[in-house]
């Protein structure tokens, strides 16, 4: 019987990045931040670098376990730098102090969730797959406290940000359970879009309730109980 490496699954890694790219293209979404038409070139890049440095940990990691040591740390230290270029990016960048810490915190999610997926460590990439999401669930928070992107694109970003975790961390567990030869796609499609339908089933849901005026919840506090709502739905699911 083969052994299978203990390391988070391909399709799931492409889709919680690809989730927590989706979350920062959000949260600056409109305004005069860098995620308005002047300053699109500067979270591109961003973003880039982010997605860049990923890979090369990936490469990183997948060296190391070819037992070529020197060059898996020359390609940690290329891909960290990749990782932390993105966020100096967006954070010396043009734009307001606000939407510049929104852009910034988010990118800096993208940059530890994709750690945790590469996976730098494999016996922390759980854990820095939940600090990823977590760094990018302040993110949108920030965009509701801090800028005047709309109602709409934070709850999405919101949702995106639950699902980029939820993602991450299947990939975590099914790589554990089968290894990243296992044919895993059709189960990690299947309930990372099951995920997506709860969080905008809610969405929806959310939104018809702030048009009808019944609460007085502020956006902030619709954004964590969305968050926590979705959360609890996936995990349970999940069971």
């Amino acid at each position: 019987m083969t052994r299978h490496v203990a390391q988070p699954t391909r399709p799931g890694g492409v889709l919680a990045l690809l989730a927590a790219v989706g979350v920062v293209a959000a949260a600056t979404a409109g305004g005069a931040g860098p995620g308005s038409l002047a300053d699109a070139a500067s979270l591109e890049l961003a973003l880039a670098a982010e997605l860049g440095g990923v890979a090369l940990l990936v490469a990183a990691a997948a060296v190391r376990r070819r037992g070529h040591a020197v060059v898996a740390g020359l390609l940690l230290l290329a891909g960290v730098g990749g990782v932390v270029g993105g966020v100096l990016v967006v954070a010396t960048g043009p734009g307001t102090l606000p939407t510049r810490l929104v852009a910034g915190t988010g990118v800096a999610g993208v940059g530890v969730l994709g750690a945790g997926v590469a996976p730098v460590r494999s016996d922390r990439a759980r854990g820095l797959v939940t600090a990823g999401a977590a760094v990018l669930t302040v993110a949108v928070v920030l965009g509701g406290v801090l800028t005047d992107v709309g109602a709409l694109p934070l709850l999405g970003a919101m949702v995106a940000a639950v699902v980029a975790w939820d993602a991450g961390e299947r990939a975590v567990s099914l790589g554990e359970q089968v290894g990243v030869r296992g044919r895993t796609w059709p189960v990690e499609v299947t309930r990372t879009a099951a995920t997506a339908l709860y969080g905008g089933a809610i969405v929806g849901a959310t939104l018809a309730v702030r048009e009808l005026n019944v609460t007085d919840v502020p956006l902030v506090g619709l954004l964590l109980l969305l968050c926590g709502t979705v959360a609890v739905l996936v995990a349970l699911s999940n069971r």
